[in-house]
């Protein structure tokens, strides 16, 4: 970053005391490709830059202007998904090393190509975020077809260092440096330049966004985005099935184990569900790994674009696989323990049954031998003594509380852990589960994306007005819905034998 003091006779009509250049310093370099996280870098970085420019200069070099609109659709994209991000900047395309400046058809059929490019990228970063109404590159960067657009000549005639220096270039650098101060003449008009401390209070809120955006940044552009999220939901799905279905495969070895004699809980019981196991979370994880193949060869939009993420699609299913074997075999390992437990409990019962029974016994034959009588307080606490007695000859072994508020906190945080950062505000903001009580639902109109109104003119009176009471039933009546559904399921839960289980938490979500 360089800091530009301005001549002092330009302080009125600029309307500053300093210029900020900031250089991203090799963007889309090659020494940077080979690296894995390189899209990373470079799309948090212009990100970055031109969040906090007023003016963003894009040069378009002939060998980089395919990754640079990688980068445009991006940096879009992550606007899109950062609410609120404050202000439109000013876009300006610098295409360098122009061998014939003067080819004004050529260049314009170029600039109509790539704001077509520009403006589709925008439609599906936009269709991917839900937003209600049709957005083209122009609603998220200020740009002009005509004025926004540089064609600079290279430096030197032939090749350095012995080569003349191209008078085109200077007087193409000199058109676009005049143009930019005369533009900043008329930013100053419409708003106030930041001083030091504000623009330090921006770079923190921008990049506490930015840094929160990670999913976003990690792709190349946004139709490899749009094809990785449609394979993710999909994959969802799948992944979901196999979590349903091993849980109640589980459930029914349960209920065998609970019926089987003490003779029968012995180690050969663990090896047959051990192996019957295995052969069921085998099976499931094929139907993930099938599904999987048979969706890269179903020439759904963009797969070729998404094909080096197939391998770690492969990588979680067999993963999962894991995940569900150990929580398999630790769950009938405990049903068989809880079994054993049973019948332990049951001989000790019927021990300790006998044993009061002659405590009971032998304080009656006392009292008769030494012929006295003991009124009700002196009987009650005579065998007060003897119940504590007894109870404390047991070895009790209280079973373990599950802290259920703090597993559905858990799994609702990483749920939601790529929607954005306007979602991981308000979880960074949100106490914990323990500290909502539960109130009666009550509409209200932020709950209502009322921009969707905005695009129409409407000329009958009052329908506005309609529309909007009825999408407010209409969000009420579905808010309503959803929550006696989950009350309803909880219920169920709470009143059903079965302890608690994780899953509970995935289903309900």
């Amino acid at each position: 970053m360089l800091l530009i003091k301005v001549a002092g006779n330009f302080h009125q009509e600029l309307g500053c005391d300093f210029i900020l250049v900031i250089d991203t310093e090799g963007l889309k370099a090659p020494e940077m490709a080979k690296l894995e996280d390189s899209y990373q870098h470079d799309n948090e970085l212009a990100t970055l830059v031109t969040g906090l420019n007023d003016i963003t200069i894009v040069n378009m070099a002939m060998e980089n202007a395919t990754e640079m609109k990688d980068v445009l659709q991006i940096v879009v994209h992550a606007f899109l998904r950062m609410e609120k991000i404050g202000k439109k900047n000013n876009c300006q395309f610098v295409h360098q090393n122009v061998s014939d400046v003067s080819a004004h058809e050529q260049n314009m059929r170029d600039r109509k190509h790539l704001l077509e490019q520009l403006n589709e990228m925008t439609k599906v970063a936009a269709n991917m975020e839900k937003k209600c109404k049709e957005m083209n590159f122009s609603d998220i960067m200020d740009y002009d077809l005509e004025k926004h657009n540089w064609y600079i000549p290279a430096l030197w005639h032939g090749l350095s260092p012995m080569a003349p220096v191209n008078l085109g270039y200077s007087q193409k650098v000199y058109e676009l440096k005049k143009y930019l101060f005369e533009f900043l003449k008329d930013c100053s008009q419409e708003r106030t330049p930041k001083d030091i401390p504000q623009f330090l209070e921006w770079v923190r809120s921008l990049w506490n966004a930015v840094k929160h955006e990670n999913f976003i940044f990690s792709f190349r552009n946004s139709l490899v985005d749009e094809a990785y999220n449609q394979l993710s939901v999909k994959y969802a799905e799948w992944e979901w099935g196999f979590r349903k279905e091993i849980p109640f495969w589980v459930s029914e070895k349960e209920t065998f184990i609970q019926n089987q004699p003490p003779d029968k809980l012995d180690p050969n019981l663990s090896i047959r569900l051990k192996s019957e196991a295995q052969e069921k979370l085998r099976q499931e994880a094929e139907k993930i790994l099938n599904h999987l193949q048979q969706y890269f060869e179903s020439g759904a939009a963009n797969l070729h674009l998404i094909e080096k993420y197939k391998e770690d699609f492969r990588r979680s299913a067999n993963s999962l696989r894991n995940e569900l074997e150990s929580y398999s075999f630790s769950k009938w390992q405990e049903a068989i323990h809880i079994k054993k437990g049973q019948h332990k409990t049951d001989s000790v019962l019927s021990e300790y049954k006998r044993k009061i029974e002659e405590k009971v016994d032998g304080l009656l034959n006392h009292c008769r031998k030494s012929n006295c009588k003991l009124n009700n307080d002196e009987l009650e606490k005579e065998l007060e003594n003897m119940w504590r007695e007894t109870l404390s000859e047991l070895s009790l072994i209280p079973l373990q509380r599950r802290n259920i508020f703090e597993d559905v906190e858990f799994q609702l945080r990483r749920d939601l852990a790529d929607r954005g950062s306007a979602v991981w505000k308000m979880l960074r903001d949100a106490k914990s589960l323990c500290a909502y009580k539960t109130q009666n639902f009550k509409m209200k109109k932020e709950y209502l994306d009322l921009k969707v109104f905005r695009g129409y003119t409407l000329s009958i009176s009052g329908v506005k007005e309609f529309l909007t009471q009825e999408c407010w039933h209409k969000t009420e009546a579905l808010a309503k819905s959803l929550i006696e559904e989950c009350n309803s399921y909880t219920d169920g839960k709470v009143n059903g034998k079965a302890d608690y289980d994780e899953t509970y938490c995935r289903e309900l979500f």
